[in-house]
């Protein structure tokens, strides 16, 4: 499988758009600026969502408001980080595609998405959800908790894939 990971790497990455983008000097630079503020974006957006439910926040307005304006945000940052984090990938693919940090991430990225899918579905139906009872808190709290430490592990598995 690894061989021919590294096949398929070695042909994207001679490929001509691959070439194009790791030949033009500002490229990298630029799609890894708006990465990297896409990424603070969802960890942003998320965690005021996350310190909500576990009640870590109080002021401000109540969490179906809250994240009717922060889900689409999260969303539309996450579309953006699809986009960039491809264009990254066809420009240096064996430093993407062949890096367990890599792999990692992106799994605990899917982690996030489905965690985040979890939080708002209910609270689209029904606004007072995650406060309807002690165990929908508990529950909510315990997503919160998950979805914090999902950013947070994020983060540093991206940054490992520079190292590793």
């Amino acid at each position: 499988m690894q061989q021919m990971m590294q096949h398929f790497c070695d042909w994207l990455a001679a490929t001509a758009i691959s070439q194009a983008f790791a030949n033009t000097g500002w490229f990298v630079p630029t799609v890894q600026t708006v990465h990297i503020l896409s990424i603070a974006i969802v960890v942003t957006t998320v965690g005021m969502l996350d310190f909500r439910l576990l009640h870590l926040t109080h002021k401000g307005p109540p969490l179906p408001d809250l994240a009717r304006s922060f889900l689409p945000w999260t969303w539309r940052a996450l579309w953006v980080l699809l986009l960039t984090g491809t264009l990254l990938t066809i420009t240096e693919p064996s430093r993407e595609l062949m890096n367990y940090s890599f792999w990692i991430k992106m799994s605990m990225v899917v982690t996030l998405v489905v965690l985040t899918l979890l939080f708002q579905g209910p609270l689209r139906r029904n606004p007072g959800y995650w406060n309807a009872s002690g165990h929908r808190r508990l529950l909510g709290g315990a997503l919160a908790t998950g979805s914090l430490l999902l950013c947070i592990c994020i983060v540093f598995a991206g940054r490992l894939i520079a190292y590793t």
